[in-house]
């Protein structure tokens, strides 16, 4: 429409060269210039109503949360979903980003595209706890890192530090010890005690292990219900994806949870969280921060995934009470934590944590 409207006005402008015309010639002028502005306007407004989302969050998580913020502005949402690699393309269109949000489901990643200068500063969030958000991130749910344990034991107490006891020899059972997970719980250990301290924790706990660390955070209940190990390391709601799932939920026949350190400081949470990439829809992507920080939001979060909202004011889900109760987390600052992740690394690579 545009273009036939301009072409009009150019064959319009070319007869009037040609008779000398000059008050039309200005005439002319002024329409391509008020038709110029006005394809502007349009074009930029409906750029602005839209966001581009970057997601490592699986889309039967996320996407519910989505639809209810388009139904509640309006505003359109295109969305990539990813398991691996959104961090490093992030990076590499930093200076021209094609999205405007980051969703991230380990805090490490959220810190990987803030060291890279991809992320841009964001208002400080009401809702959020200021040890789970920084300048250039916030967190939007947590997740508790427990100890599933061998129901026979009895066992009702346990700390994270106890697992490099002597007496868990053979009895263990984790995932990689370079998951981001895991290389959160151990810079935690780490802002607690010391780089040293570390060192000797990891070397006595690959010690306890019954074998090579592998597979995911279920299969490690999976190996207490075969009789491979007693203890593993794994996050709480895959408590709840086990008992949903048919073929898994008779590996909780032989596995019970412990939130560790409730003693002392409390068990370590980990979070998935959010970040803006564009600083040219800053103002939009500042609205999706907004609505997946609120009550409205949150509550999904709770109900629909059974993770801890971040927000102290929205109550949990009846299933994660049940299994929570008043748990008490770790109030480490994740932006510490972060500091430590270059240190636990090393330390995993100098002991062949994983072999």
């Amino acid at each position: 429409c545009f273009f036939l409207m301009f072409s009009n006005l150019f064959f319009e402008l070319k007869n009037v060269l040609m008779e000398t015309q000059m008050k039309k010639i200005k005439n002319i002028l002024f329409k391509v210039i008020v038709l110029s502005s006005l394809y502007t306007l349009i074009y930029t407004s409906l750029q602005s109503e839209e966001l581009k989302i970057y997601s490592e969050r699986q889309p039967l998580l996320i996407e519910p949360l989505l639809k209810e913020f388009e139904k509640d502005t309006g505003i359109k949402v295109e969305w990539i979903y990813s398991k691996k690699g959104l961090v490093q393309k992030i990076i590499l269109e930093k200076n021209r980003p094609v999205a405007d949000i980051f969703l991230s489901s380990d805090i490490s990643r959220l810190i990987d595209i803030a060291e890279a200068d991809a992320s841009v500063k964001m208002q400080p969030l009401s809702m959020v706890p200021e040890n789970l958000q920084s300048d250039y991130w916030a967190g939007l749910t947590q997740r508790a890192r427990i100890i599933y344990v061998n129901k026979e034991l009895g066992v009702k107490n346990i700390n994270y530090e106890d697992l490099a006891s002597e007496e868990y020899k053979g009895k263990i059972c984790i995932r990689s010890g370079f998951h981001p997970y895991n290389i959160s719980l151990f810079a935690s250990l780490m802002a607690h005690y010391s780089e040293e301290w570390l060192e000797s924790y990891l070397i006595s706990l690959k010690a306890n292990l019954a074998r090579k660390p592998q597979g995911n955070d279920r299969d490690q209940v999976k190996a207490i219900y075969a009789g491979v190990c007693d203890y593993s390391l794994g996050n709480h709601y895959y408590f709840f994806k086990m008992q949903d799932n048919d073929d898994q939920k008779m590996w909780l026949d032989k596995a019970t949870i412990v939130f560790p350190n409730q003693d002392n400081r409390g068990t370590h949470v980990n979070i998935s969280g959010i970040a803006i990439l564009n600083e040219n829809n800053k103002d939009l992507a500042e609205k999706l921060v907004n609505f997946l920080s609120g009550t409205k939001a949150q509550s999904i979060y709770a109900n629909d995934n059974n993770e801890f909202p971040v927000s102290p004011d929205v109550p949990l889900s009846d299933r994660v009470q049940s299994l929570a109760g008043n748990v008490k987390f770790d109030s480490l600052d994740l932006e510490e934590l972060a500091s430590n992740r270059r240190a636990v690394l090393n330390i995993l690579n100098k002991i062949n944590f994983d072999e």
